[in-house]
């Protein structure tokens, strides 16, 4: 008998490719809100506003999920620090009622925050439970793994790397970014000075399956086996897909007025993660499996 796990978020990049990579004994059922377009082909999802606090009880209570998988953000950290009580309302209060819910029916719950929680000084970071964010969004994000941890101690809270790869037409990912505008002709910028654990959609999506299959609790990094620049990973990305003429400018994070703090350094120790049996891979790796799949 399959379980059944309820996702939100289903229709942005992290979303399509857990339905992607599913194992077959789970049965997902996703929500989306305003981008359907995101949804992978066939999935299985009901539009549902998590602001809502009455409607995602309802929609909880008839789907009766083992777990809830709780993908759904706003993660843009300049829309954070711009719209802070409108980001709040989904990052904080809709999580809050989420883990609430999942106490209430005895599910499990999986909480993706964001490596964003993390100051960027002092690396490699480990799964501390007061780190010192610097931004809007980091900041909303931990105020949620607090409420999660005290509303629900069996959580798992999974503070997930920069993610890079290819999905449906209706999501977006810089790495998608760049392959356009190279093959356009058009220039990117990528800092020298910003270090992270880039981690690919398809070993997101199994980190998180992992997680859900030993029941783990707790907090835990998610990310790739090594950590580089931006402007290393531009320079990977070219050479795995082929583009020797990409065009890509060399910048400090200095050199460009930024709309949110920027942590410099998000290397992840990724000891607890692996301990449940993930084995993260480097960005070439992902990278070159991405460029043989041509998608």
């Amino acid at each position: 008998m399959s379980k059944k796990l309820f996702i939100t978020g289903a229709s942005g990049f992290l979303g399509w490719h857990v339905f992607r990579h599913a194992p077959k004994d789970w049965r997902l059922v996703g929500c989306w809100y305003g981008n359907a377009a995101g949804l992978f082909p066939n999935a299985e999802a009901l539009q549902l506003d998590l602001t809502d606090r009455d409607a995602v009880w309802r929609a909880l209570k008839t789907t009766k999920p083992d777990a809830v998988l709780h993908l759904a953000a706003a993660s843009n950290p300049a829309q954070c620090e711009a719209n802070k009580e409108e980001t709040r309302r989904l990052n904080v209060e809709a999580t809050a009622h989420l883990a609430e819910f999942c106490a209430e029916l005895r599910s499990k719950l999986v909480f993706t925050s964001s490596s964003q929680v993390y100051d960027g000084t002092n690396t490699p970071c480990r799964e501390l439970p007061d780190p010192k964010p610097q931004n809007g969004y980091g900041q909303q994000k931990l105020e949620a793994e607090k409420l999660v941890a005290n509303v629900l101690p069996s959580a798992a809270i999974i503070r997930v790397a920069v993610m890079y790869g290819m999905a449906g037409p209706g999501t977006n990912n810089f790495l998608q970014q760049w392959l356009d505008a190279w093959q356009q002709g058009r220039e990117v910028t990528a800092f020298f000075d910003e270090i992270r654990s880039f981690m690919s959609g398809a070993s997101a999506a199994e980190g998180l399956f992992k997680v859900l299959e030993k029941g783990a609790e707790g907090t835990f990094n998610l990310g790739g086996a090594n950590a580089i620049s931006r402007f290393e990973f531009a320079e990977l990305a070219s050479a795995a897909f082929g583009l020797p003429q990409a065009k890509i400018i060399r910048k400090s994070q200095q050199d460009v007025p930024l709309a949110a703090f920027r942590p410099a350094d998000l290397t992840m120790d990724l000891t607890k993660i692996k301990d449940l049996g993930f084995e993260p891979i480097t960005a070439w790796d992902g990278l070159r499996r991405l460029a043989e799949q041509q998608f």
